[in-house]
């Protein structure tokens, strides 16, 4: 094989698939790109969870293909400043040639390198960046252990026309995104391995515009106009019924400005306890946050709220109350508390795409 390409049309395909290769004890060849040059130069690589293939222009001297270290390719380009480079395989190594420089890397055999099929069907167009926005908005909700596959993937349901609606948990907290999506018709829900839908998300955010989507009942696949194509395992099974444990009916509604919010749990972070808990107190009109641990101290801090509703104090793990408030876009966001020892939903004010659910902690 050999090949000729820019510099900057290399690295962006090795960049787009280099990051779905991984390191694999039994299959070393799962940390390789593979690059097939026909009538068309390829790149691909897979982690057996998720493939991408990502098409590049140049010039086809001397077809073939070559798999080599996706980690080793990306360092070996990514420090090159000439524009034009040759890439040319001889006696078992990869050599790369530029003006000034060469480098050699040893190549694995292709016929280690798993099989990317492209998923069947034809699918339907959704944009990407909205499609990316809905992934990264839920996706830190998403369990961390694999004890539960459906509780450690992203849910993506169509329950209106014209919109997606993305939700993740981990069984202590809940997020619920819902985007636009004019065109797209999903027939059904899906669940998505979080790793692999935040794989999606990036790939999509950084082509953009819009993208066919075809969805079987084990995998989701994304094809670019450009010929970039991506593909991800579904999880299978049941995701919980949400809706039961979002509560109806509130004792307690606040209105507070997110940057308030924020700044006061910078503060209260500096004092938490192993548990990282932190008590939250509603008053007539306003809102106490305090933590405080046995080794450094304690701090309280108050900020002014419109409160309606009765009084209460409810403890919670800072983390899980904090994090929505990246993904909200209002400036003032809304705590909808549902009495003692029952679940916080904090949206935004103005916002009704996103709804967050949190337990308190029990201490």
């Amino acid at each position: 094989m050999e090949i000729k390409v820019t510099h900057n049309t290399l690295l962006t395909a090795i960049e787009l698939v280099g990051k779905i290769s991984t390191k694999h004890v039994t299959l070393p060849v799962l940390q390789c790109v593979k690059i097939t040059a026909d009538k068309k130069i390829s790149f691909a690589s897979t982690n057996l969870e998720v493939s991408i293939v990502v098409p590049i222009d140049g010039e086809v001297i001397v077809p073939g293909t070559v798999t080599i270290p996706a980690h080793l390719l990306l360092q070996s380009i990514q420090y090159i400043t000439d524009t034009n480079i040759l890439l040319r395989v001889e006696d078992g190594v990869l050599q790369i040639e530029t003006k000034n420089a060469t480098t050699s890397i040893n190549v694995f055999s292709d016929e280690d390198f798993p099989t990317i099929h492209e998923v069947p069907g034809e699918g339907s167009q959704l944009q990407a960046e909205l499609f990316a926005f809905g992934i990264k908005s839920v996706a830190f909700a998403a369990s961390q252990t694999s004890i539960k596959p459906e509780l450690g993937s992203i849910f993506i349901q169509q329950k209106k026309e014209h919109s997606l609606t993305f939700v993740a948990t981990d069984s202590f907290r809940l997020m619920e995104k819902t985007v636009a999506q004019k065109s797209f018709i999903l027939e059904q829900p899906i669940m998505i391995p979080q790793k692999n839908a935040l794989e999606l998300a990036r790939v999509a955010e950084q082509l953009g515009g819009e993208v066919v989507c075809v969805v079987t009942e084990t995998q989701c696949a994304l094809k670019f106009t450009s010929g970039v194509y991506i593909a991800t395992r579904l999880v299978a099974g049941s995701f919980p019924d949400y809706t039961q444990i979002i509560p109806k009916e509130f004792s307690t509604q606040v209105h507070v400005l997110k940057g308030d919010l924020q700044r006061s749990f910078k503060k209260t972070s500096v004092f938490l306890n192993k548990f990282r808990q932190v008590s939250v107190t509603v008053t007539e009109q306003s809102l106490t946050i305090s933590s405080q641990n046995s080794g450094v101290g304690h701090t309280t801090d108050t900020i002014p709220a419109k409160v309606n509703g009765d009084e209460i104090r409810l403890n919670f793990n800072q983390q899980y109350i904090m994090d929505p408030l990246q993904h909200m876009v209002d400036d003032t966001v809304t705590l909808k508390f549902a009495g003692l020892g029952r679940a916080l939903v904090m949206t935004g004010t103005s916002d009704e795409s996103l709804r967050y659910l949190v337990m308190p902690m029990n201490k």
